[in-house]
């Protein structure tokens, strides 16, 4: 309970939990707080250690997130580092790394040099080391600078910065969401204007009208762009019992215009609500951001009733080329994609397909150089049997015959970018060079992959390692590079998520934790399930 459940070391000694104990197991005798802060839970903090490090040590590429955090209540700064690697079953796996306790300024060159001696201490090293996702701050970049690291910017991240550009570009948009802000302040400052309204709600609903939600109103974060969307929708949904409120009390409320105006950055700001929520899921990988940022690009483009947001949308659109464009020739980005089967090469154009195919014969090239290199250095070869080679064969065949993408609800009106990524994907690409050796089985593997049908868009996406997962051995070259690029997270998410549980294990009850315990908690209540 302790690890998996964050409660305190004195729960050992609280009546109630005793007198529990007692009823069930009276001969049982309870360690006492001490006994489990200094023996029982650093024991098992080092065993699943252990275990979490063997795990990592079989990985042939483990990619991290890393950000910094400050406690808010003894305002103690840790860095905080995530292992995400797939394994030798073709499972995607993940497990926090460390959290280590930070003195002085959060340098470039510091944060730089405490990311190696992390990875130094799990024996990440060199070619096993792979990317490095952070959040777009000047000093981790520096860091992924400073340690060498090759490094991707938080998918999430930037799309907050584009959202927050865009939301602040029109000064009408500005007001209305001042405007809302006051709204949904006066009803969360006053429990009666509260009740009030819960009761405009039931009135709206006790006659012939469409059924209203009784929902509060919600308040919006300056830090999180997509809790002012949050905020404008639900005040959308309450117009009417806001409305039958101020009937009634002195308030400020939203103008025709406003509403109008309102209604159009909630529909302008979906899309990125929706890429968000998919960049946050366990399977995302880079391989979402080239198609992201291109169907949001689109999607801005598009007429349509957008009179009064011009503005915002033209920063938008300005904004998304500004922090995005970068990334079609970024080849974390542009392999991933090429290698996701529900894009491959439909959101790349002219010379950018030719590029990326390069890119990854690169590095199918450099990876089978490798495993040669590798073979000839044991003094036994491995001998694989016919009979093996059959078996192989027939289970990948039997899998593919298995193999049933995820598909989406078809009861559900189909998502925004769903629409538009149609319009891209119209026709498959294929590769018409043969040269000789190791190219001509890349370049045949390749054409075969190119030739399949896109595998359809779902909601949640699907995991395209499933898809490589049933041809390793019908496609062992791209296989093992989807297995390489696909690993890298589209966003720093798992980071800040392990933050959040830090804040919670740090609370006002257990402020005075020591770095060393909040560190063995938290890698416990992240890590305990790989070891069950």
């Amino acid at each position: 309970m302790i690890a998996t459940d964050l409660q305190p070391f004195s729960i050992a000694s609280d009546t109630g939990f005793l007198a529990l104990l007692k009823e069930l197991e009276p001969r049982y005798v309870m360690p006492s707080p001490r006994h489990f802060s200094r023996t029982i839970m650093p024991d098992l903090y080092m065993s699943v250690k252990d275990n979490v490090g063997k795990r990592v040590g079989a990985a042939s590429y483990v990619c991290i997130t890393s950000d910094v955090w400050t406690s808010s209540n003894n305002l103690n700064s840790f860095l905080g580092v995530t292992g995400h690697w797939i394994d030798e079953e073709w499972n995607r796996q993940a497990a926090f790394l460390q959290l280590r306790a930070l003195e002085g300024r959060h340098t470039g060159e510091m944060l730089g040099e405490q990311l190696l001696s992390i990875l130094d201490a799990w024996q990440i090293e060199g070619t096993r080391r792979g990317v490095l996702v952070r959040d777009n701050g000047a000093n981790m970049v520096k860091a992924a600078c400073e340690a060498n690291l090759v490094d991707l910017g938080c998918y999430i991240h930037t799309l907050q910065l584009v959202v927050v550009e865009g939301l602040k570009a029109q000064r009408v948009v500005i007001d209305t969401i001042a405007t809302a802000r006051s709204i949904v302040g006066h009803f969360r400052h006053s429990a009666k204007a509260t009740e009030q309204l819960k009761k405009a709600q039931e009135l709206l609903n006790s006659g012939s009208n469409p059924h209203l939600p009784v929902h509060k109103l919600i308040q919006d974060i300056s830090t999180r762009w997509d809790s002012t969307f949050y905020m404008l929708e639900r005040l959308i949904e309450q117009k009417r019992a806001i409305a039958v409120y101020s009937q009634e009390n002195e308030i400020s409320t939203l103008t025709a215009n406003q509403w109008n105006i309102a209604d159009k950055v909630v529909k302008t700001l979906r899309p990125f609500q929706q890429q968000t929520k998919e960049a946050s899921l366990s399977s995302a990988t880079s391989a979402m951001i080239i198609p992201g940022y291109r169907l949001l690009r689109r999607f801005l483009e598009q007429s349509g009733d957008d009179a009064g947001i011009q503005t915002m949308r033209r920063e938008m659109v300005t904004d998304l080329d500004r922090r995005f464009g970068r990334f079609v020739a970024d080849k974390v980005c542009a392999v991933a994609t090429l290698l996701d089967p529900t894009c491959k090469l439909q959101f790349f154009v002219n010379d950018e397909v030719n590029e990326v195919k390069r890119m990854l014969l690169t590095e199918a090239l450099h990876d089978l150089e490798q495993r040669r290199q590798t073979r000839s250095s044991r003094t036994q070869p491995s001998v694989t049997s016919a009979a093996t080679v059959a078996d192989n064969t027939d289970a990948a065949a039997s899998n593919v015959l298995d193999y049933q993408p995820v598909s989406s609800d078809s009861s559900q009106a189909p998502l925004i970018l769903d629409t538009i990524w149609q319009s891209f994907v119209q026709s498959d690409s294929t590769s018409a060079s043969d040269p000789d050796g190791d190219e001509a089985a890349f370049h045949e593997e390749l054409r075969s992959y190119l030739a399949e049908p896109l595998q359809p868009r779902s909601s949640p996406p699907l995991d395209p390692i499933a898809y490589w997962r049933i041809r390793a051995t019908t496609h062992p070259i791209l296989s093992r590079c989807a297995k390489k690029f696909l690993t890298t997270p589209a966003s720093s998410v798992d980071s800040e998520r392990a933050f959040s549980t830090a804040g919670q294990i740090n609370d006002d009850k257990r402020s005075s934790l020591s770095p060393k315990k909040l560190e063995i908690l938290l890698f416990l209540k992240k890590n305990l399930g790989l070891k069950l």
